[in-house]
C-alpha cells in the first residue's frame, strides 16, 4: 500500500513538473519579441555608448553585459552562454592592440571591411611573426587599410620582416579564412538572427 501511494505521489510530481515546463515554454513562445525588436535593442544599446563606432571591435565582456536585456525583452530561450564565446576575450592580443596600447589605434569613421580587418588581425596574432607585423602596422595611420594588403606587400613594407624570408609563413596563416568570431555589431546582430530563427 505504502509503495503504491509513493508511486502515485512520484507520478503526480513528474506530471506537475512536465506541465510546469510546458507552461513555461508556451509562455516564452507567446511572449517572445519580434526579431525587429531584438535588433533595435541591440543597436540602441551599443550605439548609445559614448564614443562607440558601429565598426568598433566588440569584446566578450561587452556582449555579456548586453545579453540580459534580451531576457528583459522576453526572449527566454536565448542560448546565454554560447554567443559570448564567439567574441574575443578582453585580454586577447589584438584587443590589447586596439584598446590598451598607447596611443590606441585610431578608428576611422568608417572601415570598408571591418570584419575582414579584425579577422586578419586575429589570424596574424596566431604566430610570433604575425605579431611582429601587427606591432609594426599599428604604427601606421593607414593601419585599417594597410592590413588588407597581400602578404607579399605586407612583408615588403615591414622594416623587420622585409629582410627575412617569411612571406610563406604569413600565407600559411590563411588571413582571409573566417575564424567564426563575432567582431562587430553587425555580426552580433546576424548571430542573434541565426539563433532567433533556429529555435523558432
Amino acid at each position: 500500500m505504502f509503495r503504491r501511494h509513493l508511486l502515485q505521489f512520484g507520478c503526480a510530481i513528474a506530471l506537475f513538473s512536465a506541465l510546469a515546463d510546458a507552461d513555461a515554454q508556451n509562455l516564452a513562445i507567446r511572449e517572445k519579441p519580434s526579431f525587429d525588436q531584438v535588433e533595435q535593442v541591440a543597436r540602441r544599446h551599443f550605439l548609445s555608448i559614448r564614443g562607440f563606432n558601429e565598426d568598433q571591435l566588440l569584446v566578450e565582456s561587452e556582449v555579456r553585459e548586453f545579453l540580459p536585456q534580451l531576457r528583459q525583452l522576453g526572449w527566454w530561450t536565448f542560448p546565454w552562454r554560447r554567443i559570448p564565446r564567439h567574441s574575443l576575450a578582453d585580454n586577447q592580443f589584438i584587443v590589447n592592440l586596439v584598446y590598451v596600447r598607447r596611443p590606441p589605434v585610431q578608428l576611422a569613421s568608417r572601415i570598408a571591411s571591418p570584419e575582414r580587418v579584425y579577422n586578419r588581425m586575429e589570424r596574424l596574432s596566431y604566430s610570433p611573426i604575425g605579431r611582429i607585423l601587427l606591432l609594426e602596422l599599428v604604427q601606421r595611420e593607414d593601419f585599417y587599410t594597410a592590413i588588407l594588403e597581400d602578404p607579399e606587400t605586407l612583408c615588403a613594407e615591414s622594416d623587420i620582416l622585409s629582410e627575412l624570408d617569411v612571406v610563406d609563413a604569413i600565407k600559411q596563416l590563411r588571413l582571409d579564412e573566417p575564424t567564426g568570431r563575432v567582431y562587430t555589431l553587425q555580426q552580433l546582430v546576424d548571430s542573434l538572427r541565426q539563433e532567433y530563427f533556429a529555435v523558432n
